[in-house]
């Protein structure tokens, strides 16, 4: 009992339990500041923003910084990106001057972001980072060499699209991991007019602003415009 630092009880479903903390315990807590279950693996950052891969058990599947940043698992595979910029507007409300291009002036606005990263990397791609996906045991199922991977986790996909040098493609999940079951190719990525339909969301920041057709809407952002924001 040496090892116990505290106790507490915890009622759930009306059942009270002992809860005690060990100090094992405390240390792996104190280790991370993130730290996700993903069924067989974990996702975990450490204080120095660090990303890795380790089993249930504390074996180390992908070490701290080879990575830039690591997603989550979803049917055995995670986005990965290599250390350099996103090049995402995401959350960002500006960017400061510190690239020469800009001369110490603020770029203020997505849609002004996105230009300047649009332009900013045709100019200097070195050091904007790159994409692709491991599976469980930390193989690059799909090579660090695309400009973007569209989020997949918890979508309830089958699928993802690739970005590389403008042109965009469809993965499906089961080339990468065999033991998914086969899927098949939806009609419109055979379509030529595919992502040639607006309207359906006019009015929407997604649609009239970014561009984005009805098509990529309801595929990317399952039918939500707003799902836009979301983007990481």
């Amino acid at each position: 009992m040496k090892n116990i630092l505290k106790c507490e009880h915890r009622l759930r479903n009306n059942v009270l339990h002992l809860h005690c903390q060990t100090k094992k315990k405390a240390m792996e807590n104190n280790k991370y500041i993130k730290n996700v279950n993903y069924g067989n693996v974990n996702v975990v950052e450490n204080k120095k923003h660090q990303w890795a891969v380790i089993d249930n058990e504390g074996n180390v599947i992908v070490p701290f910084g080879k990575y830039g940043w690591i997603d989550g698992f979803d049917s055995g595979l995670a986005r990965v990106r290599t250390h350099g910029d996103s090049g995402r507007v995401g959350n960002t409300v500006a960017i400061l001057g510190v690239w020469d291009d800009i001369d110490g002036t603020a770029i203020v606005g997505k849609e002004n972001i996105r230009r300047f990263y649009e332009n900013d990397k045709a100019k200097h791609p070195e050091k904007y980072a790159k994409w692709g996906i491991i599976n469980e045991k930390g193989e690059e199922v799909l090579p660090l060499i695309y400009n973007d991977i569209w989020k997949f986790l918890g979508m309830k996909r089958f699928s993802t699209r690739v970005e590389i040098n403008g042109e965009h493609k469809e993965v499906y999940f089961h080339d990468l991991n065999s033991s998914l079951p086969v899927r098949g190719m939806r009609e419109y990525h055979n379509n030529h007019k595919y992502g040639t339909h607006y309207g359906e969301f006019a009015g929407s920041y997604a649609q009239d602003v970014m561009g984005y057709s009805d098509d990529v809407i309801n595929d990317a952002f399952e039918g939500d415009p707003d799902a836009y924001w979301n983007i990481d």
